[in-house]
């Protein structure tokens, strides 16, 4: 998340120093207590020619903000209604709106309260979040961090202690380009042309919006400063006639050429500024050792050395319908290089529990079946109770894997007994494990409103709110390290061996890479560009698989680079690459699989199984990316963990269609 630091000054200058976009140069400025200004953004959008007196105005604060009679979390609502609007008709060309902000998530729980709208903001951004590292300072390290709360809408013990804001709003080199001015001034408008905001001057502290040519329109996530009405004074009336920009510095001054006496020459024009240097994509630069994958060329392995069929194990397949992603409803993955489990699920009638004031959980079947991997013969079957339909089993180190059941994550060994356990009251929402498993990332969903609030925000916007993502991180023998929050839209986190892998942007189509380590250091893995935002992953320690993509041409590229920014292995990419993801249990190979649809599409498309084209899995090596083997199946599986390379590196097991298929892999010479 941005934050931004903020220093009122009001001190009366002969002319003005900073720049103040549609402020009424008669409005006086005025010294407010720094910590009082919250900073919220819009959750729907307002829109004058629209709205009726009465009409909501919905906003979420964007960092925790604190007032003797009121403690507001980051993201709790801020709610105000339009007490007047004039719309743009044919005797009337402009608009203006009059909004009163009276109503506050107060320690949870909606309560009278009033602010001001002091200034408005509409740069746009992008809330990327903070890392856990940092965001871990406001909820305590081990030793006083709490458990996952179940609660709904705030916490239930009294407000923490006041934040200074100015700290809490400032940069932690994020890496985010944020052209935000330092200085916030009353009435100030940044990003907006021809609109005027008086502070202030509408009934019960109330502040109109006034534009002399257009419907106001305020689009969501425009970001608004609030005050308290008593650290405010009533601006004088807008003037309408008042320039869109104001000149700043003493330029302001400098007399017209109609009234100076003599005009001196001008001044010759100033050279052109160089043109800056091109911005290069490190990671997509690769000199050995690093390889390009290669065409598709050459002869895919079409023989297994074992084949099993699932449907003998009691395995339907259920590929029918359209889908927005790869699903959990089959898994493969290797134990150890003796002991391969299948897991799918059985169909069988799902349990709905309540969890929460609103929500209900779904508790279904999967089955695991343990398989040897050198006949493919069953050596144990087991059924488990999971929770809901996301992932529910993860590699969590040498001869380990986590898997989520009931309310628990159970750490197994091998032979699938439970070595340690970790309770999880509420819903799952992520694990995120590091290349060893030296450290794992527990996220639960947190209501964050009650039922009254989470209702009137799903009525007002017709979308789900956001929640809440309590986190704990725990150290490989399950010890608490510390706990965290990030908001429900944002990704899980990615987590390297020493720290956790951050993706930020750093201007248009530009993406800067960076480790934030659990020492309260930060480590610039590359910069990087891309159309969209790059996924990260991290199946291998000190190293990143990236997916980004680009339009000229059309292509959906990936690459394994080194947390030293070079490139082990990069793509060509292609249109029809619709998923490409990477594992391994094995620090020397890698294994990648690509699907390919019939027809060029974009990665957040829908699609039928019919539309995907063929399967390719390969492995390569970690040292210079290098491939040793590759297969093209047709018949793709649409289950996310489909593939899985042994330990030691010796055999890839691959799932597709109703088949398990084992592959030798040979090493090569050099």
């Amino acid at each position: 998340m941005m934050r931004w630091a903020f220093a009122l000054c009001f001190t009366i200058f002969a002319f003005n120093i900073y720049v103040q976009p549609q402020r009424s140069p008669k409005t006086p400025e005025r010294r407010i207590n720094p910590q009082a200004p919250l900073q919220v953004e819009l959750l729907a959008p307002v829109d004058a020619g629209r709205l009726s007196v009465g009409a909501s105005v919905l906003a979420k604060a964007r960092v925790d903000w604190n007032d003797p009679t009121c403690h507001l979390r980051a993201g709790s609502v801020v709610v105000g209604h339009i007490v007047d609007v004039a719309k743009r008709s044919k005797t009337n060309k402009g608009s203006s709106l009059t909004i009163a902000f009276d109503h506050a998530e107060c320690n949870g729980r909606s309560t009278p309260f009033q602010f001001t709208l002091f200034a408005l903001i509409a740069v746009p951004h992008v809330d990327e979040g903070i890392p856990l590292v940092d965001s871990s300072s406001s909820f305590g390290r081990s030793s006083s961090a709490p458990r996952f709360g179940g609660g709904t809408g705030g916490p239930k013990t009294g407000a923490p202690p006041a934040i200074d804001l100015k700290d809490n709003m400032s940069g932690t080199g994020s890496g985010f380009n944020d052209k935000t001015p330092k200085v916030i001034l009353s009435g100030q408008v940044l990003g907006m042309k021809k609109i005027i905001l008086s502070v202030g001057t509408g009934p019960d502290g109330a502040s109109v919006l006034t534009s002399t040519s257009e419907n106001i329109r305020l689009e969501g996530a425009t970001q608004l400063i609030l005050m308290p009405p008593t650290s405010v004074s009533p601006d004088p009336a807008p003037t309408l006639t008042a320039s869109a920009e104001r000149s700043s510095g003493p330029s302001a001054a400098t007399p017209s050429s109609e009234t100076s006496e003599t005009t001196s020459a001008p001044a010759p024009p100033a050279p052109p500024a160089p043109l800056p240097p091109p911005e290069v994509d490190e990671t997509s630069i690769c000199v050995a050792p690093c390889s390009l994958v290669p065409d598709l060329t050459g002869t895919p392995s079409l023989h297994a050395s074992l084949t099993l069929s699932i449907n003998s194990l009691g395995f339907i397949p259920h590929d029918k319908g359209e889908r927005a992603a790869f699903d959990y409803e089959s898994t493969l993955i290797y134990l150890d290089s003796q002991n391969l489990l299948f897991t799918y699920d059985p169909h069988k009638l799902r349990q709905r529990l309540p969890n929460g004031s609103f929500r209900t959980e779904s508790m279904r079947t999967i089955r695991a079946v343990l398989l040897d991997p050198a006949t493919l013969s069953v050596k144990r079957v087991v059924d488990w109770q999971v929770q809901g339909s996301g992932q529910y089993i993860w590699n969590a180190g040498p001869s380990q894997i986590l898997v989520h059941l009931g309310h628990h994550l159970r750490l197994l060994g091998s032979d699938l007994q439970a070595i340690r356990d970790i309770s999880v009251p509420g819903q799952l929402a992520f694990v995120s494990i590091s290349p060893s498993g030296n450290h794992l990332a527990v996220g639960v969903l947190h209501e964050r409103h009650p039922k009254e609030m989470h209702d009137f925000l799903v009525e007002a916007t017709h979308l789900e709110p956001e929640e809440d993502i309590d986190i704990q991180l725990f150290d490989e023998n399950f010890k608490l390290v510390f706990t965290a929050r990030q908001n429900s839209t944002l990704p899980p986190p990615v987590l390297s061996d020493a720290g956790e892998i951050r993706v930020n942007s750093s201007g248009k189509n530009r993406w800067r890479i960076g480790e934030y380590r659990w020492d309260h250091t930060e480590h610039v893995v590359a910069t990087m560009t891309s159309e969209c935002r790059p996924s990260l992953t991290t199946p291998l320690s000190n190293s990143v698989f990236l997916v980004g993509c680009s339009s000229s041409p059309a292509q959906n590229w990936y690459r394994m680079i080194r947390l030293d920014g070079h490139a082990i292995l990069t793509s060509h990419g292609s249109s029809q690459e619709i998923e490409q993801t990477s594992s391994s249990s094995t620090q020397d190979d890698f294994a990648v699989r690509v699907v390919r649809a019939h027809y060029s599409r974009s990665r957040d498309a829908r699609f039928h199984k019919e539309d995907l084209k063929e399967q390719e899995v390969s492995v390569y090596r970690a040292r210079d990316g290098k491939r040793l083997f590759f297969s093209i199946n047709p018949d793709v599986s649409l289950a996310e963990q489909s593939f899985a390379l042994s330990p030691d590196g010796a055999h890839l097991a691959v799932l597709a269609g109703i088949n398990i298929s084992l592959y030798p892999i040979a090493k090569a010479a050099n």
